[in-house]
């Protein structure tokens, strides 16, 4: 799923550090920084960092997170900007306020959110989440081998129980395909991919978001195959790709057309653009409705960087800390001390944001912005680094998980009680769209 070679780094550190030793933690800052910033780098020559990763790691594990898929993302409904409990445009050069949350465990204050997924599917296969379809129900892809996705599951946390979704077919004639980030719409379940050492071609996939079967709505070339992100609305799937612009091919077939307006934009949600991408340097500053043309300018902080904004708030580094406001400037705070900032999907049409802690014991913590609450995710110290993953969703995440730091975390999910040497392999998560609306 995604870019072959970002999963790859991911999988083999993650492999390696469960037989490895302590080491600590800044090399994993620098191995996610590297990653993030050359996610387009061509397979070969990421398997090669990978296996020079395996050889820095044999030292110890690192405290990594699933890069896939990266960058920011925004909810698909919601006034963007509106709050009933929005104080108004700050001043560009107001300094936000110095309070820093406090930060305890997920388990303790969203614990209707915290759940687990099995590694593997009863056939066997490996599951890899996707994304919370709502507050009970996830979305995980099947693998009949190494990124090899073979069909849609859906998992039910309340029973325990999965159900086949999907299958995912490959093209005729391709060897090497794979299907890359998925996107879940109202009604319709879309993927698009490519095949290894073809990067000027992609096609897109369908399927009822009830089940059914999936279907190939066309294929693309040239500069239109640089996939960046998709959407699907009720006729039409929609993309943009890496160098700016969105593109529009009905799902009954036809050729792509490019959306009016869109050009030099990235695709965030749908009808919503930016103006900058997840790895570009710079700040964003509007986004633009592609249906109505409605241009929202984001009013920034003086001496911001990297900021970048859901539909109601924005954060990104000012100096040397880490602020967090609404579109309009107004809320203008410090987030709590980490790094890596990014937008998360949270119940109710709202954005959160998911960080690496930099002191406290935590693999990630996750901050509302309308509440003010910060939960921090997993256990980490220094001689025992963590990783965690997001999905491998188009949208922006709204499930993360990692493995459980202990066996009693199993045990008090109920999955197997006094038998947690035996429990079978699973993913301690955490559903986004679990989280209680304000």
């Amino acid at each position: 799923m995604n870019d072959r070679n970002e999963a790859d780094l991911v999988r083999v550190l993650a492999d390696a550090a469960d037989h490895a030793p302590a080491l600590t933690r800044d090399l994993a800052g620098a191995v996610r920084r590297r990653t993030r910033a050359r996610r387009r780098a061509h397979r070969t020559r990421m398997a090669a960092l990978a296996c020079a990763a395996v050889m820095a790691i044999a030292a110890g594990p690192l405290a990594i997170r699933d890069v896939l898929p990266g960058g920011i993302g925004f909810p698909a409904t919601g006034s963007p900007g509106s709050s009933e409990s929005s104080k108004g445009p700050a001043d560009a050069s107001q300094a936000p306020g110095s309070s820093e949350p406090d930060v305890r465990p997920v388990s303790e204050i969203w614990p209707e959110a915290v759940t687990t997924i099995p590694k593997k599917a009863a056939d066997g296969m490996a599951y890899r989440p996707v994304a919370a379809l709502n507050s009970t129900t996830l979305l995980l892809v099947a693998e009949s081998s190494f990124e090899g996705a073979a069909r849609l599951d859906t998992y039910d946390t309340t029973t325990g129980r999965s159900t086949t979704l999907v299958q995912v077919p490959s093209p005729e004639g391709k060897r090497h395909y794979y299907a890359q980030a998925i996107e879940v719409g109202a009604d319709t379940i879309a993927w698009w991919g490519n095949v290894r050492g073809e990067p000027t071609w992609a096609d897109f996939w369908v399927a009822p978001r009830t089940g059914g079967t999936a279907r190939q709505v066309g294929e693309v070339t040239g500069a239109l195959a640089d996939v960046e992100r998709i959407g699907v609305t009720q006729d039409s799937l929609v993309w943009s790709v890496r160098g700016g612009g969105v593109y529009r091919m009905p799902l009954n077939g036809g050729a792509p057309q490019p959306v009016p307006g869109a050009e030099g934009l990235r695709l965030v949600s749908w009808p919503w653009a930016s103006d900058i991408s997840a790895t570009e340097n710079g700040n964003q500053t509007k986004l633009v409705n592609l249906t109505t043309g409605q241009t929202i300018p984001i009013n920034l902080p003086e001496g911001a960087d990297g900021i970048r904004c859901g539909l109601v708030w924005c954060a990104g580094a000012m100096g040397e800390e880490t602020v967090v406001q609404r579109l309009d400037g107004s809320d203008r705070r410090l987030l709590p001390d980490a790094s890596g900032w990014e937008v998360v999907s949270l119940p109710g049409a709202r954005t959160g944001f998911m960080g690496l802690p930099q002191r406290n014991p935590y693999v990630a913590v996750i901050h509302d912005p309308e509440t003010g609450v910060t939960g921090g995710f997993g256990r980490a110290d220094e001689a025992d680094g963590r990783w965690y993953g997001v999905g491998v969703s188009s949208s922006f995440p709204s499930i993360v998980y990692t493995d459980p730091t202990e066996p009693s975390e199993l045990a008090a999910k109920d999955s197997c009680p006094g038998k947690t040497a035996k429990c079978p392999p699973e993913y301690l998560a955490v559903n986004l769209l679990a989280l209680p609306t304000p």
